[in-house]
């Protein structure tokens, strides 16, 4: 696997270093500038260094531009030179050198030429349509590259899926949907279907021309913690691949996320929980939802405690969570209001107490008012056969 993640192109960790500097934290962080300014030089990324000096209105280094330029129009010209070469007649599509002359615009960051050239091979009936697939699939590349498009990412999605259903492709194809929608999924904060396909793709990922495979795992269980239910996350997170990954090193901090909320250690949950919020505030593609993303995760871990007891203090509560009596009052109180939680504050106990009987009633809580309910309507018909023992025996 390890020589698989290395043909992830270098050239997309720049999409993240460039969301960073739109952060007001992070403007004009020299660190980061250079280390963007280091790919462009890498890769020769004329096109997407001029973007980045207009957006941030860098003074552009003529030496650098003119350097990435000069290799541009070289390689350029030897793709072109080889796709001219390389025509088969018999052959409605041509030769396949568009691919590696998209690949190239698309790593030096020529969004308009590369989204010109993949829509017209998408276009084009000519060719069949697993090479059509192939271009719908570069299209939400550049959308994603490109500040996570998401009405970009969305078109492609359905393009590809079109021509998938209509049996274009292989299994790989297929195969290779599923990391592109998961991803699509988590950035319209649909974790529901984004947890079941990443799932899926997770043991036969072979999309790194999309994302590496740390990028996968992790996104996986962000998903995964927030969309599962507490009994199928284990599952979950322990089935073959998935294990193997989380017992690596550089994945701990995920694995420790989940597990703080699976084994209800909510005070270790709660310090994992800040570190994964400055995580997806950092992700262009998770940062539109990184605070309703925490705030539910916070209710989902509410609820799980609460679920427990019928009623519980405020103090207890505090106490588990490692966070004072007076935040923890008013966040529950504030997911009260809301109906979120099913709960009410006693002000003069310092108690939240669970309102059995109400809708979104924490489950057990739920399960106990439903129980004495069975057992005084199974105790009235018991009564009621004794009564007419009784009258037998009396006779």
């Amino acid at each position: 696997m390890g020589d698989q993640e290395e043909s992830t192109p270098g050239y997309l960790q720049l999409c993240m270093l460039r969301f960073r500097l739109t952060i007001p934290e992070f403007e004009n962080d020299q660190d980061l500038i250079a280390q963007i300014k280091d790919g462009v030089a890498r890769w020769h990324m004329a096109p997407y260094y001029e973007d980045l000096c207009k957006e941030f209105g860098w003074q552009i280094d003529e030496a650098l531009l003119k350097s990435a330029r000069e290799a541009n129009a070289k390689k350029l010209e030897e793709l072109d030179k080889t796709a001219g070469e390389n025509v088969d007649p018999e052959e409605n599509c041509g030769s396949t050198a568009w691919k590696s002359k998209l690949e190239y615009l698309c790593s030096i960051g020529d969004r308009k030429s590369a989204e010109a050239l993949a829509t017209e091979k998408f276009e084009d009936l000519t060719l069949d349509k697993t090479k059509r697939t192939d271009a719908a699939f570069a299209l939400f590349r550049i959308a994603y590259f490109h500040g996570c498009d998401i009405k970009g990412m969305g078109k492609a999605i359905e393009q590809a899926k079109e021509l998938i259903e209509k049996g274009a492709g292989d299994w790989s194809a297929r195969n290779k949907l599923k990391a592109y929608e998961a991803l699509y999924s988590l950035g319209v904060r649909d974790f529901e279907k984004a947890s079941k396909l990443f799932i899926e793709a997770v043991p036969t990922f072979e999309s790194y021309e999309l994302l590496d495979f740390s990028s996968l795992v992790r996104y996986t269980v962000v998903a995964c913690t927030i969309a599962l239910d507490r009994t199928q996350l284990e599952v979950q997170m322990r089935k073959g691949v998935m294990a193997q990954a989380l017992n690596a090193p550089q994945e701990r901090p995920f694995k420790m996320f989940y597990k703080s909320f699976y084994q209800c250690r909510y005070s270790d949950f709660f310090q994992h929980l800040a570190r994964m919020e400055t995580d997806l505030k950092l992700n262009p593609l998770l940062n539109p939802h990184y605070r309703y993303y925490v705030r539910e995760m916070r209710l989902r871990a509410y609820a799980q405690l609460l679920q427990a007891y019928r009623s519980l203090g405020l103090e207890v509560m505090a106490a588990e969570f490692g966070v004072s009596v007076e935040f923890i009052e008013n966040e529950v109180a504030r997911f009260a209001a809301a109906g979120r939680l099913a709960v009410k504050i006693d002000r003069v106990a310092m108690r939240v107490i669970c309102d059995a009987h109400a809708e979104g009633c924490p489950a057990a809580a739920q399960q106990r008012a439903h129980l004495y309910q069975t057992i005084v309507k199974k105790g009235d018909v018991l009564l009621n056969q004794l009564k007419k023992i009784a009258r037998v025996i009396d006779y």
